[in-house]
């Protein structure tokens, strides 16, 4: 008898403590902190990151200061054997070379996003086998 009790209360535990009430059994539960806390992504410049970027006028500082692996050259060469640098699109656009993203201004961007060179091929087409830094306006 006594151990009926004891197996009543193990019970009564364990639908307490991991029952029904909450998050599907197996689903973590965030934590409040993660829950607030986005996680950036490398190859994303935020409209949130530039609105803390009051030091920069236009997106060649936002890259060069907040992710410049966009701008290092690629591993891919050219005819001339020299590594090729990322070539800039806005909106759809091409703009040329990095030097292009000093003619944009932040206060007009939403977005900045870097392609590798094997991902612009297959988004935008023939672009020479070179990344795109693809910026999207307001």
């Amino acid at each position: 008898m006594q151990r009926l009790g004891v197996l009543t209360a193990l019970l009564a535990v364990s639908v307490a403590c991991g029952g029904s009430g909450g998050a599907p059994a197996g689903s973590a539960v965030p934590m409040p902190a993660q829950q607030t806390t986005q996680r950036r992504d490398a190859n994303v410049i935020s409209r949130a990151e530039i609105d803390q970027a009051d030091w920069a006028t236009n997106a060649f500082d936002l890259v060069q200061r907040l992710r410049p692996s966009f701008m290092r050259a690629s591993g891919t060469t050219g005819v001339s054997g020299a590594a090729r640098t990322a070539m800039v699109r806005l909106n759809d656009q091409d703009m040329g070379d990095v030097g292009a993203l000093r003619q944009i201004q932040t206060s007009s961007i939403r977005e900045i996003r870097y392609y590798s060179a094997t991902e612009a091929t297959a988004k935008f087409g023939g672009i020479h086998g070179r990344p795109v830094i693809h910026v999207t306006t307001k």
